[in-house]
Parts: C-alpha cells; structure tokens; sequence
C-alpha cells in the first residue's frame, strides 16, 4: 500500500470512520495512486492537482468507461484524501469537480411472489438463527454491519412491544427502531430456544464459529435466496424491501422512514425510496403510444 494511502486508513481508523467507509475510500486513493504513478513513473509524494483530478476523471470516463455513480464515488474518496493531504502534508488545497450527470440509484427488490416463497422457505428450514436474521432486516431496514454489532443489552422485548438500539450505526450515529410482532417473535423465539447458552459473547448473534460476522450474514441470507428462489438476494436488497415498502405507505412520513434507516438527512431516503425506479422509469417509456 502506498505510504500516504496508509497514513490516509490509519488517520480515518483514529477518527472513528466506519469500516465499510476505510475500506471504500482506502481502495479508492489507492487506485488513484496507482494511476497517477502510472501516468508520471514515478511515486506518489502526497501530492495532488486539480490538473491530475482532470485526467484522472477522463481516464475514468472515456478509457475505464466506469458508471456515473461508480466514477462520482472515486471522486469523493478522493477529495477526502486530498483534504487529509492538505491537512498533514502541506499539500495545496484542492476541489475536486464531480462528475456532473443523475442516475437514479439502483434500489433492488424481490417481487411480491418472489418475498413470498423466500420467507416461506426461511420460515420452513426451522432454522430460528436464520429465521431471526431475516425477520430483523425485512422489518427493521437494519444494516448487516448494524446487526454483527447488536448486543443482548441493545434489545427490548416485552408482550406487547420491542426496542432495537443501533448505538454506533452509519457515520456513527445512534438511533432506537421499535420492533414489529414479526421481528419480536423471530428474535424471542431465537433467543430463547437456539442461541448457545454456554457462550461469553455478549453479540446477539451466535454461529458455530462465535459472532457473526457480515460474511456469514451475507452467505446466510443469500444461500437461503439461491434455493428458495434460485435468486441473488442480499441483506441490503431485504433492507430496500422494509424501506420501500414504507415509503409506498402513504401514511408513513419521510422523516419517519429516514428516522427509522439511520440516514444523515430526508433528501437521502427521497434520493432511494421517494424517487423513481428504473423499472417505473422503463414502465412509463414502454407505455408511450401516440396512436
């Protein structure tokens, strides 16, 4: 790894940034430098031009021929490796110009049918780990990182009612989702009858090997997707499900369902969940008829 790069993961590692934002935006600096050092063969010395920034935009755009949303997140880690680099390094300060364009996100769900026989099928395997994690996602919107991080003491449950704690959640901010009857019972029923009594963990959710990480919920969630449905379903696809589904309900506010997925502002839920789809944005082009 380059030395600047790594000064830029350790500096982000002291300052509390989330694992999945050092490891975004590491790779992403790390992959600049790597170009430019192509580009001048010679190494990185910590410092960037507007000029490189320039380049390395067309570099993205006319030889990678890299999305919209995949060149505007190289370009964001970017800046935030020039503005450490103009912190620590006297380098010159530098803004780094976006790529200017829109493409609506890409938020993908299961169809009603397809929700359906993949629950079905969960609910089926008796499994109650496997049952508890997907219950949780579909009800909560809560992030996989988020659930690898629940401890026994961030949860609520009485007869009637529940409370989930995310104490440290995306740009670590903390927030309280109520727990629906389905997500009650899921958990309650994990809690009671098939998490391992004998461990000293103090995580919620306990495999064979201890704690589960965001790999084994991944494989979990998208094994039981390949042989319910022979379909790639992934935590945040179940996440899009809980979120998308509220933001159809006309009697749930935006500030409810921004509230509920620990976003940093309204305009980042309206950005996934309010806004189009590209499936709604093909329907309306396939049902043009002008005579």
């Amino acid at each position: 790894m380059n030395y600047y790069v790594e000064k830029f993961q350790q500096n982000m590692t002291e300052s509390g940034k989330s694992r999945n934002t050092i490891a975004t935006y590491t790779r992403n600096a790390e992959l600049f430098c790597e170009w430019l050092e192509s580009i001048i063969n010679e190494r990185f010395n910590g410092k960037i031009t507007e000029m490189d920034v320039i380049e390395y935009t067309r570099y993205l755009t006319d030889i990678k021929k890299q999305s919209l949303n995949s060149i505007k997140a190289k370009l964001t880690a970017l800046q935030k490796f020039a503005d450490y680099l103009a912190d620590t390094e006297n380098m010159q300060p530098i803004k780094v110009q976006q790529k200017k364009g829109t493409v609506e996100p890409d938020v993908e769900v299961l169809e009603k049918n397809e929700l359906y026989k993949y629950l079905r099928y969960t609910i089926n395997t008796e499994n109650l780990l496997n049952i508890a994690i997907v219950q949780l996602i579909l009800n909560t919107g809560i992030r996989e990182s988020e659930l690898c991080n629940l401890e026994l003491t961030d949860i609520e449950i009485t007869e009637r009612k529940g409370t989930m704690i995310i104490r440290s959640g995306k740009g670590n901010k903390y927030r309280e989702i109520p727990l629906n009857k389905d997500a009650r019972n899921a958990l309650q029923n994990y809690l009671e009858n098939s998490r391992p009594a004998d461990t000293k963990s103090k995580k919620v959710f306990i495999g064979q090997r201890g704690a589960l990480t965001r790999s084994a919920i991944y494989k979990i969630v998208n094994k039981l997707g390949t042989k319910a449905i022979g379909k790639n379903v992934y935590p945040h696809m179940l996440r899009h499900q809980c979120l998308t589904a509220m933001a159809k309900n006309p009697d749930v506010d935006l500030k409810t369902i921004s509230a509920i997925a620990g976003h940093s502002s309204t305009e980042l839920t309206t950005k996934y969940y309010i806004s189009s789809s590209k499936q709604e944005q093909i329907d309306a082009v396939d049902s043009l008829t002008f005579f």
